[in-house]
């Protein structure tokens, strides 16, 4: 549900992280005000799609309000201290047309899936808390045992792209000193990205797909629909050079033949548009956790150090 926002719409956000209708609503994430009675408040959440309603005894204990402008809303818990309020009302966008044309295909379904997933969910942590083992912390008469047990991590398990950023410096004693803990504040740093980009990310991802050697064809009337511009086989992994093919797709996790995966030129940069791309599974173990722009560093002090090869290296470059 995305109701208009208008120049008069009040934005908040709550100072904790808590659980509301087995949701978490989190903590530093703003919100706008969708209504309000004499006894609750309904808030849209900017990495929810639906509305939530809290007593008025528990927004006037846990929700501030925040600035805003004909433009912005200002929350220091994102980049740059603001957000674009044309954000809050971005779509994502549907492939169920896609998948329902594919639904024989099922490794190609599979792929689409894929992207759907990457461009709008964050990896998650498997030690992030579940509202069960929460509600028994909070509900505790002695927390030692828990804190003992470390219980928690600041990230969410999968969650929207959208929501708050953690800095990479971002250490447990803090996170312990969170009025939230031990219920997750946030995203990797890596995995943020506001709604338009996670929309461009899908579209660049699927149109290389189209691209690929041996791809099903992409009906017309869906590409012009999610306005993708195919041109058929010409997507190339950046590591190899090599075209991606399709055919004999083994899609096994960790396979040792040359299976197919999301890439990353540089890995701090996280999944955004240009940084990632489909790219051979061999290959992306070769790179490692490395940049592109790292490997080639290493490259130009192996060939220095290394004579020999300057002549060879000099040749390919021309070729």
């Amino acid at each position: 549900m995305t109701s208009t926002i208008t120049e008069s719409t009040v934005f908040v956000m709550a100072t904790k992280t808590f659980i509301n209708n087995k949701e978490w609503v989190c903590q530093y994430v703003p919100c706008y005000i969708e209504s309000q009675t004499a006894e609750n408040v309904s808030i849209k959440p900017f990495n929810k799609t639906g509305i939530f309603v809290v007593s008025l005894l528990e927004f006037n204990a846990l929700f501030v309000y925040l600035e805003r402008d004909s433009l912005y809303v200002y929350v220091d818990s994102y980049p740059s201290g603001r957000i674009l309020i044309s954000e809050f009302q971005v779509k994502k966008i549907s492939l169920n047309k896609l998948i329902k044309h594919f639904s024989d295909n099922s490794v190609f379904v599979s792929l689409i899936k894929k992207v759907e997933q990457d461009s709008y969910g964050g990896k998650g942590s498997q030690k992030c808390v579940n509202m069960l083992e929460y509600n028994a912390y909070i509900t505790s008469t002695n927390s030692t045992s828990f804190k003992l047990e470390r219980i928690g991590d600041p990230i969410f398990n999968r969650t929207a792209r959208h929501t708050v950023p953690i800095l990479d410096t971002f250490s447990r004693e803090e996170f312990e000193a969170s009025p939230s803990f031990p219920a997750p504040i946030g995203i990797r740093n890596a995995d943020f990205a506001l709604p338009t980009e996670q929309n461009e990310l899908l579209l660049e991802l699927l149109t290389q797909l189209f691209n690929c050697v041996g791809s099903p064809v992409c009906p017309p009337i869906i590409a012009s629909e999610l306005g993708l511009i195919i041109t058929t086989e010409t997507h190339m992994c950046k590591w190899c050079c090599e075209k991606i093919s399709l055919a004999n797709l083994d899609q096994t996790y960790c396979s040792k033949i040359h299976s197919i995966n999301l890439c990353h030129c540089d890995p701090e940069v996280g999944t955004k548009k240009g940084n990632v791309y489909w790219g051979h599974c061999s290959c992306n173990r070769e790179q490692g956790g490395y940049s592109e722009e790292e490997r080639i560093n290493q490259l130009i002090k192996l060939v220095k150090s290394n004579p020999l090869y300057i002549e060879h290296v000099l040749l390919e470059l021309l070729t």
